[in-house]
């Protein structure tokens, strides 16, 4: 299984599971990094940027780089399958809606990483991982992973998935 970390995941992982006092924890997922089992989008690691808590996480995600990479055509594509459901159309960026192209360096939406989450799962057949939670009608990951049948689940749904126990 592949794994596409949202933002809320890596915060609790850096947040409760510090490296220093879950080291078995920690070379497990170094390891699924390792296998190329864990990617992420990059404006995951904008939001990081954003939001750095000096917890070891933005250092962590600036030394693997390449867990962030830049949209491409297929995921593109798929953000616009989002934007042609109505009840979506708010979370996709009005760049993308009718341009071909889309610098997703321009973003600056805290919720802006949503949909390309989502693109990215669907593009590679993985599990979008976020702590998010479907809450009465507000549109969420979650809900729109459902409506598509991309997997979903917490960090909690991951170490049971890789059937992690300390």
């Amino acid at each position: 299984m592949k794994y596409v970390i949202d933002t809320s995941s890596w915060q609790q992982l850096f947040g409760c599971y510090r490296y220093e006092r879950f080291p078995s924890l920690w070379k497990r997922f170094d390891d699924l990094v390792s296998s190329g089992a864990i990617t992420s989008i990059r404006h995951v690691l904008r939001e990081i940027e954003n939001r750095d808590k000096k917890n070891g996480e933005l250092e962590w995600a600036n030394s693997h780089l390449e867990l962030f990479p830049r949209i491409n055509d297929i995921e593109s594509q798929f953000l616009r399958d989002i934007y042609d459901v109505p009840r979506f159309r708010h979370v996709v960026p009005t760049d993308i809606r009718d341009d071909d192209e889309y610098d997703d360096l321009d973003a600056d939406s805290d919720e802006i990483a949503d949909p390309f989450l989502i693109a990215k799962a669907r593009a590679i057949d993985g599990m979008v991982i976020t702590q998010e939670r479907e809450r009465g009608n507000r549109v969420r990951i979650p809900g729109i992973c459902k409506h598509f049948d991309i997997q979903c689940g917490t960090l909690d749904d991951l170490m049971r998935m890789e059937d992690w126990r300390f």
